[in-house]
């Protein structure tokens, strides 16, 4: 993608992730359509389809041989529900893997399946009630400032697009706004964060300009430094970015 290219040239800290991000976008090609449509009305792939979808994910994103096998077992006798994750839960059963570890698998695994449901409910443009995605239940981690002064929310999981509250925070919807801040950083033209006391959320803003040559995705990945930044002041992010991470640094 020649926006990627510009990006990692302007920004070649950004190499690795951004690199990374293409063999997932490649994965969710490959399995786009029938296999990731098997299975969408339930909470993970059909038995039958998961084999195929785990070899290429395995496969594209260079996994050891055996990594996957007992998460694929797991989703065989129904012990993963992929509609769980938005909501920040991983199976609570006994699995070989560290719990960030987990997530991020599960998160990009479950890719195609979320689209998939996307695809079929189509609940664009809409506002987010409760602060949550209407399609999969997410909480925002990127919104955007549109030239008409309404603020989208975007969906990590299922790329849905919609309106959020257009004040106070957007996750926990506390309208108090002296627990809330804007931080802008030098270097980082077009982006900002907004933190919230009350939850100890942020999410990251994306000005209209920035959007108009960028997805929210590409935006977020983009933007790691903001999460560095905000995660450092001891704010949470709630929605993973596009290759799966939530945690990026850990207070000491």
């Amino acid at each position: 993608m020649k926006e990627i290219e510009d990006i990692i040239r302007e920004k070649p800290h950004l190499a690795d992730p951004f690199r990374f991000y293409e063999k997932t976008l490649e994965f969710i090609a490959s399995v786009n359509g029938t296999a990731a449509s098997a299975g969408a009305d339930q909470g993970a792939y059909a038995r039958e389809q998961a084999p195929v979808i785990f070899a290429r994910f395995s496969a594209l994103l260079g996994l050891p041989e055996g990594v996957l096998t007992p998460l694929l077992q797991a989703l065989e006798v129904g012990e993963i529900d992929f509609a769980r994750l938005p909501h920040g839960e991983v199976p609570a059963f006994s699995l070989p893997y560290d719990e960030d570890d987990l997530f991020m698998m599960l998160y990009l695994l479950s890719r195609p399946w979320f689209l998939a449901l996307r695809g079929k409910t189509r609940l664009d443009e809409r506002v987010w009630e409760e602060g949550r995605c209407p399609v999969c239940h997410a909480r925002p981690a990127v919104t955007g400032a549109t030239e008409a002064g309404r603020r989208t929310a975007f969906c990590s999981f299922c790329r849905t697009t919609g309106y959020a509250v257009s004040t106070g925070c957007p996750v926990c919807l506390s309208e108090d706004g002296s627990k809330q801040s804007v931080f802008r950083f030098e270097g980082e033209d077009g982006f900002s964060i907004l933190t919230c006391d009350h939850c100890r959320s942020y999410v990251k803003i994306i000005d209209a300009a920035m959007l108009s040559r960028w997805s929210a995705e590409i935006a977020d990945i983009a933007s790691l430094p903001l999460d560095i930044r905000a995660q450092e002041k001891g704010y949470m992010r709630r929605a993973p970015n596009p290759i799966g991470i939530r945690k990026i640094t850990t207070r000491g």
